[in-house]
């Protein structure tokens, strides 16, 4: 039985052998949950915030977080400058950087859980 590395998973083949052996049934349990960690944060780690539009004094954002999110901070002349930034789905986040889908990894994680 093998473990699986907390750092180190860099490549895709990394993540594919890593797999493969968990659904054989050949790393141990903890190993399987720190696996899917790693998948889960690939999830997670797509999403970046991007700067979308400047709000008036007292006005509301567009949505909640984590939709959306208010940054304040000085304007450079004396007053608050709030920003609304904008979650969205980065291009150049590690998973797809990988050659993995939304749903590749739903699907690993998916498997993972059924062991």
């Amino acid at each position: 039985m093998y473990g699986v590395p907390r750092y180190g998973l860099r490549t895709r083949a990394d993540y594919d052998l890593l797999q493969g052996l968990a659904t054989k049934g050949e790393i141990r349990p903890q190993g399987v949950a720190t696996l899917k960690r790693h998948w889960e944060g690939l999830l997670a780690s797509r999403w970046v915030y991007d700067y979308d539009r400047d709000l008036a004094d007292g006005e509301d954002p567009d949505g909640e977080q984590p939709e959306y999110l208010v940054l304040a901070g000085d304007d450079g002349q004396g007053g608050l400058r709030r920003r609304q930034m904008m979650r969205i789905e980065s291009p150049h986040a590690e998973i797809f950087r990988l050659g993995y889908t939304v749903s590749d990894v739903e699907q690993a994680i998916a498997d993972l859980e059924a062991i």
